[in-house]
């Protein structure tokens, strides 16, 4: 009786999981925290941000997609092989040095996450989730990994009852989305970079190519796999608007050199009440337990690409040796993070910030192969897709253009 009450669902789970879990591990602790810090700096003027990107991010993950589906190759391997070692050596210093202060970030604020659960020393809590998140990805096999993912990525449901909770103006919040006041300033420039880096994260591009690998699609698989990266993605750009919502209204005027992880929490207050730091520290810990394993795991897969290491969660360790050696080291440097005395709120948004800077030279090259006869054959990516990842690269080298000028104006 309850297998047939669950067959839809696991009917749902096994074409959309792939799909929902790259997009939730987008909605890491340091993407959180930045659209927390665009809403409470900024308010409701960068929603429209949003909507412009959730197509953009839609089409971006279909061409990657379609690239793993039609090559069964990693990005790191074709860039190398239609570009040369030289160019492939930048992309995948770019992806390290990104993905591990992303790493540092995230796993801060996984310890200001437990700090705000239970008000102890967060070494108590955090040293042994992070040795028991990487035995599961070392020792585990991909289909479990990938399920528990799945039900880590449905914590971030809450914010978007916040948003709803917190009885928005919704006529002012639409008018900020489609007749944005746009400001040219500094903070303003630097926030919307932020959360275009956390919106576009170089280190899902790497993982969503070895996902499709991963799960054995292939090109016949095509519009399940678009549907399943759209749904994700708008559920992903969904939390991400409420938010931004929530924390445009609870949190107001912030200073990102002043806010708290504290201040931040309270976006959550419509939803928890008092309990609303308890329940952003679970937000954390949740979204960084997604997050960690897919940024270790995306920075093993482009460097065992580069050397050509075999790799693969579906291999086990005594076959992948080089793969796992790395995976081990992103979980150890995380846990070295924890020495240094950071402030987690500048550390997450200021790794953001950085994606956003670095992600079009990677963008630069899925493009060139998207569009490339020479890789994709007859399976080219459509027209709109590829015209909507030049806009994404206009958009990200415009926004880094003009920080550049604040800065040397400044």
């Amino acid at each position: 009786m309850l297998q047939h009450f669950f067959k839809p669902f696991k009917k749902f789970q096994k074409a959309y999981l792939a799909g929902i879990v790259t997009a939730s591990a987008d909605d890491d602790p340091s993407t959180i925290s930045t659209y927390s810090i665009a809403g409470a700096t900024t308010g409701f003027s960068q929603l429209w941000l949003l909507l412009v990107s959730t197509p953009l991010l839609i089409a971006i993950h279909r061409m990657i997609a379609r690239i793993g589906d039609v090559t069964k190759k990693g990005l790191i391997t074709l860039i190398k092989e239609h570009f040369g070692r030289r160019v492939a050596f930048v992309c995948v210093t770019i992806l390290l040095v990104v993905n591990l202060l992303t790493l540092i970030a995230d796993i801060i604020g996984m310890a200001a996450g437990f700090q705000l659960l239970t008000g102890e020393n967060y070494l108590y809590f955090i040293i042994p989730l992070i040795i028991f998140v990487w035995y599961l990805v070392v020792f585990d096999t991909y289909d479990h990994i990938i399920r528990y993912f799945f039900w880590v990525a449905g914590v971030l449901i809450a914010y978007i009852l916040a948003g709803f909770l917190a009885q928005p103006d919704w006529g002012l919040v639409f008018r900020s989305v489609f007749w944005p006041p746009i400001e040219f300033n500094f903070t303003y420039i630097l926030v919307a970079l932020g959360l275009l880096g956390a919106t576009f994260s170089p280190f899902t591009f790497i993982w969503q190519t070895e996902e499709e690998i991963e799960e054995r699609h292939n090109i016949n698989n095509a519009k399940k796999t678009d549907r399943a990266v759209a749904l994700g993605f708008v559920y992903s750009n969904l939390v991400a608007f409420f938010i931004i919502v929530a924390s445009a209204l609870i949190i107001k005027g912030g200073d990102v050199n002043l806010l708290t992880v504290k201040d931040i929490a309270q976006a959550l207050t419509p939803v928890a009440g008092p309990w609303a730091t308890k329940l952003f520290g679970l937000g954390l810990i949740g979204s960084g337990i997604l997050a960690i394993p897919i940024l270790a795991v995306s920075s093993a897969y482009a460097v065992s690409e580069f050397f050509s290491w075999p790799e693969g969660l579906r291999l086990k360790p005594r076959r992948a040796k080089g793969f796992y050696a790395l995976i081990t080291f992103g979980f150890v440097f995380c846990l070295a993070a924890l020495l240094f005395e950071l402030n987690p709120i500048k550390a997450m948004f200021f790794s953001q910030v950085l994606a956003g800077i670095v992600t079009p030279i990677i963008l630069y090259f899925i493009l060139r192969l998207a569009s490339s006869r020479k890789v994709m054959g007859s399976f080219c990516c459509s027209r709109w897709n590829v015209i909507a990842g030049w806009l994404t690269l206009i958009l990200l080298s415009a926004g880094d253009i003009c920080l550049i000028y604040y800065l040397l104006s400044a």
